[in-house]
């Protein structure tokens, strides 16, 4: 007769936590660093994200028919998996690739800090979603401060050129391309399996990219790229949309939300540190530059991160204005509509700021 399994003990769940935080921590901030050493490893850009994705979300799917969840999907998860994965990863991850190609990695992963604010304004002007308090607003104001005072030496001519400003166009248009996808994720919400509902996006974007990099004539180029190449889109696959978003997973699933969205703040801080230390140690061919103005924006946008998603929201905009019959009628709770101000939810991994998948957000 077989004996239950033992249940795990206070030591085991402690390492598993302080695993799955170091995977969504270190990992996805990462990334960025690791995009930039697969384009410096002569990976064309386009089959670079497609392999990545695409073989990432095989791996997700084949981990979900393991774990005998279900992979069929109806007609409106399919097309929300499809629309979303396209904005997403197509979209969001994508251009943040076609960024890097003329930015420091560090400066995209601050400019990609900044998406749950633009979602949060986005969300304060949108019929039916909640809207932020002041102290939300104020954080918005403070975050996107920040980005200004990150790009101002840029702007003031003290250094930068004129190719940087195109990968900062690229990247601020990635950041509208991901929130768009957020907002169409949460007006759209899928009954599926996260894992399962990713593996899908993932799998789609992928498909889309590689049509999209054989136009573009890219696959003679695989054939030069060198074995930093190879091992930068491995890590890519494995770690930062596997390993790391299934540990985002099951954060959500074993930890408050507020503590799992920190990574909103640490990612840009890991990635501004790496992108300096790997060009110290020559895994890039220069050091990414940090200086006051690195510093001082990245501190400025953290704060306003974080002021805005631990702030509480306003109720849900009407979709239509009231007639003088229901201004006057008196309200209820059942009739209203309303709800109390509560703290802000955590975005979700198709709302944070790459996961990537986030990625995570925010992650890439």
């Amino acid at each position: 007769m077989s004996q239950p399994a033992p249940a795990p003990t206070h030591a085991s769940s402690t390492l598993r936590l302080v695993l799955a935080f170091a995977a969504m921590y270190v990992i996805w901030g990462s990334t960025y660093l690791v995009i930039r050493i697969g384009l410096e490893a002569d990976m064309p850009p386009t089959l670079f994200t497609a392999l990545r994705l695409a073989l990432a979300g095989l791996i997700l799917l084949g981990f979900a028919r393991w774990r005998g969840w279900r992979l069929r999907l109806s007609r409106h998860d399919l097309t929300t998996v499809s629309v979303v994965g396209i904005f997403l990863l197509c979209g969001g991850m994508y251009f943040t690739v076609l960024a890097e190609m003329y930015i420091p990695s560090s400066l995209s992963a601050l400019i990609v800090a900044v998406i749950p604010l633009w979602v949060a304004a986005a969300e304060g002007v949108l019929p039916g979603m909640e809207r932020p308090t002041a102290r939300g607003v104020a954080g918005l104001v403070l975050g996107f401060a920040g980005l200004g005072l990150l790009l101002w030496p840029r702007i003031a001519g003290v250094h930068g050129s004129g190719v940087e400003w195109l990968g900062v166009g690229l990247q601020v248009f990635a950041t509208w391309l991901w929130t768009t996808g957020s907002l169409i994720s949460k007006r759209r919400p899928v009954k599926a399996n996260a894992i399962v509902a990713t593996g899908y996006e993932m799998l789609i974007a992928g498909g889309v990219l590689l049509a999209l990099g054989t136009v573009l004539g890219e696959w003679p180029r695989m054939g030069s790229i060198s074995a930093g190449g190879i091992w930068a889109l491995a890590y890519l696959i494995v770690f930062g949309s596997c390993i790391a978003f299934t540990s985002f997973v099951w954060l959500l699933r074993n930890v408050a939300t507020s503590k799992v969205m920190t990574y909103t703040y640490v990612n840009p801080v890991v990635a501004v540190f790496l992108g300096w230390a790997a060009g110290t140690v020559g895994l890039i061919s220069s050091p990414e530059p940090v200086d006051a103005w690195v510093l001082a924006g990245m501190t400025v946008i953290v704060a306003g991160v974080a002021l805005t998603t631990t702030a509480p929201t306003r109720p849900a905009r009407p979709a239509h204005a009231p007639s003088p019959a229901e201004e006057s009628a008196p309200h209820t709770l059942s009739t209203s509509g309303s709800r109390p101000l509560r703290p802000a939810t955590a975005y979700s991994s198709h709302e944070a700021a790459g996961d990537p998948e986030g990625a995570g957000g925010p992650a890439t």
